[in-house]
């Protein structure tokens, strides 16, 4: 779904070409969520002119949830972003789609509570919040609890919708599935500490980038023009996330003018700032992740989904865009 607002911002977004540009290819990237300022990197390469160098015209599309991965497989858009589990689960349902590139070196995915309560014997019996019984959340529990040995029938595991906050802060469960750079800020601001427990052991990539494989066959210099664009405006934000949060606000973002969200979306910007980077990017360069973490990804989904062919995830992921090595 498509709201107003997002489409204005696609309008704002996809400027015309000026004069002498009007051989820019159109590049469309499928956010997978509503304007935020986790997309800083895409809004700054636009408003720097990363893309227009590169000789792309790119436009963002904020449709929302699974479809996405229908839209790529259709090419109906260029690019799109979502979880890995959710690509896999796409190509092991026949979607032509390929993986090109990983935003987050890490999934930030995490256990929140008021109390430390990461060990087996402190949370057995107790009620832990999640979106849903599904998908990426439900995946991640499962794999946060067998790493404390538990199992999710020695757990309460109460479906909370989006109200992973109200949820945990009026008490109405011991723990909640959300994210490291999201949740515990929104708590925090209502004056409530929290702790928080990540996978550890077996961690698992973050959201990347995908597209067609026609896409890589055919055009793959507007692939790697697209993601290097992409990775050198990650990379500005990175050396300086202020400067890059204060174009982002001004031009696109302007509702975060407003003193109370200015500084709560900064927050959530300075706390992703490590999810993009690893040691394994440090040392590679931007755009892919430790192939380990592909492999702990593929080993839970052929565990839990009882199907083998998961554990040939690198058939689907295209490994060779780096930035900045």
């Amino acid at each position: 779904m498509t709201t107003p607002a997002a489409a204005l911002l696609m309008l704002l977004f996809a400027t015309p070409a000026a004069p002498g540009e009007n051989n820019l290819t159109p590049i469309t990237y499928a956010a997978g969520y509503i304007p935020n300022v986790q997309f800083a990197p895409f809004y700054l390469a636009q408003h720097r002119g990363y893309y227009r160098e590169a000789g792309l015209e790119v436009t963002m599309d904020y449709t929302i949830g699974p479809e996405i991965l229908k839209m790529a497989a259709l090419r109906k858009v260029t690019f799109a972003s979502a979880d890995p589990d959710a690509f896999l689960h796409a190509v092991q349902r026949r979607m032509p789609l390929v993986h090109v590139a990983t935003l987050y070196q890490r999934y930030p995915l995490a256990l929140i509570a008021k109390e430390d309560i990461f060990t087996s014997e402190k949370l057995r019996g107790k009620r832990i919040g999640i979106t849903g019984t599904y998908g990426s959340s439900y995946l991640g529990l499962k794999a946060m609890l067998a790493e404390m040995g538990l199992r999710l029938d020695q757990v309460r595991v109460v479906s909370i919708g989006y109200t992973q906050v109200a949820a945990l802060a009026q008490d109405r469960v011991d723990a909640v599935v959300g994210y490291a750079n999201n949740e515990p800020l929104s708590l925090k601001a209502l004056g409530i500490h929290t702790f928080t427990r990540e996978l550890q052991k077996r961690r698992f990539p973050g959201v990347g980038i995908m597209t067609h494989p026609e896409q890589v066959k055919d055009g793959k210099k507007h692939v790697d023009a697209f993601l290097n664009a992409t990775f050198r405006a990650l990379q500005d934000l990175v050396k300086d996330p202020k400067a890059g949060y204060e174009i982002v606000v001004e031009h696109y973002l302007p509702e975060l003018k407003a003193e109370d969200r200015y500084a709560a979306a900064y927050a959530v910007l300075e706390a992703s700032l490590p999810y993009w980077q690893s040691t394994y990017q440090q040392k590679e360069g931007w755009g892919q992740c430790d192939p380990k973490l592909w492999e702990n990804l593929a080993e839970m989904l052929a565990a839990d989904q009882k199907n083998g062919n998961y554990r040939k995830w690198a058939t689907h992921v295209d490994r060779s865009f780096t930035y900045g090595k």
